[in-house]
């Protein structure tokens, strides 16, 4: 299997510019396929995450991560990755897992023949305020004959109008899909529980998730609660995979 035959040494590299920058413009950046990316980084003189609304990367216009400059700032903490003002890292590979094909397992592997993309939603400002900049570059790895997994991060929005206990049923149930982390940006949520065909598969509550995270060295941002499946270090053994019966809630 190539994640192990061959050597891991992601090379730093500059990447096309980024077109279409301005303020309530959404920029584009043409990835070219491929090599196998290990993470993309935009350069910016935008210290403030919030004025970045959407970063997407898409595949033939299918957009496979979908989230917000304020997330991927949140991401970075979390997994307590150094970091700097205007500096968003899109994550591919996980370099705080402990063995080669965990740290690997998820790079972004593109293939000949293929549309990739990644375009930046900037939030509308004032005219007369100066214009931003975005360059990019990336951390890449030499092509792959084939792409084993698809690494996917996106957002999604839960109305949960009661207090109390409140079911979400996961639709995307799948023995090809599995989960690392689950992040849940709202700081009324005091418990978790993970049940899969009515077998308890977690239980956890604030207080005692942010104990454990804290001992596997990472981070409960405020007003979230993560849940980080492979915090231990070691990927494929602890993601949660989605395969169910009936129920994933």
């Amino acid at each position: 299997m190539e994640l192990i035959q061959t050597p891991f040494a992601p090379r730093p590299k500059e990447l096309d510019p980024v077109e279409g920058v301005g303020w309530g413009q959404r920029a584009s950046l043409r990835l070219v396929a491929g090599p196998t990316y290990h993470s993309i980084e935009l350069v910016t003189d935008i210290t403030d995450p919030s004025d970045i609304e959407r970063v997407e990367v898409s595949l033939n216009g299918s957009a496979k991560f979908n989230v917000s400059g304020e997330t991927l700032v949140k991401l970075q903490a979390h997994r307590k990755n150094y970091a700097q003002p205007g500096r968003y890292v899109i994550s591919f590979g996980d370099a705080t897992l402990r063995t080669k094909i965990g740290v690997r397992q998820t790079d972004l592997v593109t293939l000949g023949g293929e549309i990739w993309f990644v375009y930046i939603t900037l939030k509308s400002k004032p005219s007369g305020t100066a214009m931003p900049t975005i360059r990019a570059r990336a951390h890449v790895l030499p092509s792959q004959a084939t792409r084993y997994y698809m690494p996917r991060l996106y957002e999604l929005t839960w109305f949960a109008s009661a207090t109390g206990r409140t079911p979400f049923d996961f639709a995307e149930r799948s023995p090809a899909l599995n989960l690392k982390r689950i992040h849940f940006l709202d700081d009324s949520i005091g418990r978790v529980r993970v049940l899969r065909d009515n077998y308890e598969e977690l239980n956890v509550t604030k207080t005692d998730n942010a104990f454990d995270l804290a001992q596997s060295k990472k981070e409960q941002n405020d007003g979230w609660f993560s849940l980080d499946f492979i915090r231990y270090g070691f990927g494929a053994d602890g993601m949660l995979n989605t395969a169910a019966r009936s129920q994933l809630a």
